[in-house]
């Protein structure tokens, strides 16, 4: 079988390459390897009309495909004219959570089933979020810049006004209660002892019954009621701009609002406001309207952010978890004959 290797910076060619072999071993199935490696995260992903959150172009992946029958990517830019480009393509698998990058009707045009990983990352975004939430609740980032780069002591963050709360005697409000933010529910109620609050309009109320440790609410209560409010919602159009400034006006002055999300669910204008004005305590955020933000953004101009360049999903375990449930994907296609449980475009003709 012909596989392009197509990883990147996160997700190597050698992660894919050991998670395929380990995966056929004992299979009879031998590989013919060809790769190229993207430069994502160094280079900042990119968007256009037809794809988005891809790695470099189709110009630069379409002389590898060649006469590939098989890719492993994670987050290689295939429109319709990179898949066009490549008439033995049989299949397309991806170390991500989602086929933003790939045009799936086109690949449905050419019954190529695109496999995907959800939730590959949930654990590393969960443990990120806890790590985010104490952070900014405790002074951590504005006490290691001071000291590490101005050798300013701040013994003014010890002062009553600037402490922070224990999280064992704070509510915790969780929007969205998928893979992350069930997670991060379980490391925040178990693990530190804080009050759990959740919305997520979704969840059957059979299944909220099985948490009878939390509390599922509507939105204005949560808001309300929470010292930390943490977004896990997708970004669709029902969650666009879901946390504006009417939703932040509803907050307790002295709370902080994390986004290790989805950018799209917050008005960051609104935010960037409150938190000027101290009609909020503190953000700690991973992502931004603009990655990387712009050289005017409000952003640089506030102290009591805690802000990180998108590294929820940075470990290692999630490089690796990725590459393993593309290659679980790929083998049950090409090695059983049988159609992945993650396919996206599950409505192939077979």
């Amino acid at each position: 079988m012909k596989v392009l290797l197509l990883g990147d910076r996160f997700i190597t060619n050698d992660i894919f390459q050991d998670a395929l072999l380990r995966r056929f071993e004992g299979s009879g199935i031998a590989f013919e390897f060809s790769a190229h490696q993207l430069l994502w995260p160094v280079a900042p992903m990119e968007s256009n009309d037809e794809v988005a959150e891809y790695s470099g172009t189709d110009d630069e992946i379409i002389p590898f495909l060649g006469d590939a029958e098989a890719v492993l990517t994670h987050t290689g830019c295939f429109t319709r004219r990179a898949i066009a480009s490549a008439p033995a393509l049989r299949a397309i698998a991806l170390g991500r959570g989602g086929p933003v990058n790939v045009n799936v009707a086109a690949c449905s045009e050419r019954n190529i089933p695109v496999i995907y990983a959800p939730g590959r990352n949930s654990n590393a975004v969960a443990e990120f979020t806890a790590g985010m939430i104490m952070a900014q609740s405790r002074g951590i980032p504005q006490s290691h810049h001071c000291l590490r780069h101005e050798r300013r002591w701040r013994g003014d963050l010890y002062a009553n006004e600037m402490a922070g709360s224990e999280l064992s005697s704070s509510t915790v409000g969780l929007v969205g209660f998928g893979a992350v933010g069930g997670k991060v529910a379980k490391i925040m109620s178990r693990g530190f002892g804080s009050r759990i609050l959740v919305f997520d309009p979704y969840i059957p109320s059979e299944v909220a019954a099985k948490y009878p440790d939390y509390t599922f609410t509507d939105l204005d209560s949560l808001l309300a009621e929470s010292d930390y409010v943490s977004l896990h919602a997708k970004a669709t159009k029902e969650t666009a701009g879901m946390i504006g400034a009417r939703e932040i006006g509803l907050m307790k002055c002295n709370a902080i609002l994390v986004n290790t999300a989805r950018p799209q669910l917050v008005d960051y204008a609104a935010l960037y406001s409150a938190l000027k004005d101290g009609r909020l305590r503190g953000a700690a955020l991973d992502v931004f309207e603009d990655e990387p933000p712009s050289e005017s953004s409000m952003l640089y101009s506030l102290e009591n952010v805690t802000a990180t360049s998108h590294l929820g999903g940075a470990s290692l375990q999630a490089a690796e978890i990725g590459a393993a449930r593309a290659a679980d994907g790929l083998y049950t296609f090409m090695a059983e004959g049988r159609m992945p449980e993650f396919v996206f475009n599950k409505d192939l003709k077979g």
